[in-house]
């Protein structure tokens, strides 16, 4: 049954407690929080927490807008901010999940946009080297043990693990050279800013050229860039937003089509339908209903 809002957790799953600090990292078993909802968690979202899953063994699927992808272990799932997710395990499942503050990323890769954008989707990374996982899964093990203990420099090694995790990661997923690797760091760094404008921002009318001047860059530069690392318009960027934020209240919640046009700052409901329809093939109803 669909809940009348979004399930949205400023803590972990079932945990609405406000975590203010930046640097917030924890670890825990995935039996410790799943055993008690059944070995189910429902979709739901964190607005300022990224997760990293480790399946180790055992079977079960993620679950998001409501379609479920089987879990092939081992694997490593990653889990940006503002994605709607869940989980169906069986209570044969063992692994544990990393979560950590957006924000401590952010200021470990600021240098390093490819990392960013390279886990900035929802995905799934099977391993079948041993090496590979026997390496990510030590690195794990290292960033766990180092947070229950009270070492000297805690928080700077933790850093440095980090470091090492997410680069051994992006070469692992990197299977081939695409055109956003070879995008410069600039590049990346503005798409970022303006990902984060909109996201900050959807709920008012702002247009291209204020996003790009908020950037410090011009319009024209500005779909440049969208083009060269999405291929796409900065308009098709924020309605590609818009679309994924209406999935989310169509499959997640009660609300009415008119009501979900009204919090995405559309004046015209008939209008957020022409384009939903442009952009996903149906309507905002037919969509809901299947």
């Amino acid at each position: 049954m669909k809940n009348k809002e979004l399930l949205i957790y400023k803590g972990l799953y079932g945990d609405n407690t406000n975590l203010q600090w930046s640097n917030f990292i924890q670890y825990e078993s995935l039996e410790k929080r799943s055993k008690i909802y059944d070995w189910e968690i429902k979709e739901h979202l964190h607005p300022e927490l990224y997760q990293i899953f480790f399946i180790q063994s055992g079977h079960g699927s993620l679950i998001s807008e409501n379609r479920a992808v089987a879990l092939t272990s081992p694997c490593v799932i990653t889990v940006p901010t503002d994605i709607l997710h869940g989980f169906y395990f069986n209570s044969n499942i063992e692994g544990g999940v990393l979560t950590f503050s957006e924000s401590f990323l952010e200021n470990i890769f600021k240098h390093s946009p490819n990392i960013l954008h390279e886990f900035s989707q929802l995905r799934q990374i099977p391993f079948q080297q041993d090496a590979d996982w026997n390496l990510i899964t030590s690195l794990n093990d290292l960033i766990a043990k180092e947070l229950i203990e009270e070492n000297l420099e805690r928080h700077l090694y933790v850093q440095s693990l980090f470091q090492l995790f997410f680069v051994h990661l992006f070469r692992i997923a990197k299977t081939h050279q695409t055109q956003v690797e070879q995008s410069t760091n600039r590049t990346l760094q503005y798409f970022q800013i303006f990902q984060k404008s909109i996201k900050k921002t959807i709920t008012q009318t702002k247009s291209i050229d204020e996003y790009a001047k908020e950037i410090g860059i011009t319009s024209v530069h500005l779909n440049r860039i969208c083009r060269m690392v999405v291929q796409k318009s900065a308009l098709g960027v924020i309605q590609d937003y818009l679309i994924s934020e209406a999935k989310k209240y169509l499959l997640n919640t009660t609300y009415s089509i008119s009501e979900i046009s009204y919090f995405l700052n559309f004046k015209d409901p008939a209008y957020f339908t022409r384009l939903f329809k442009k952009n996903t093939g149906v309507s905002p109803s037919d969509f809901r209903k299947n």
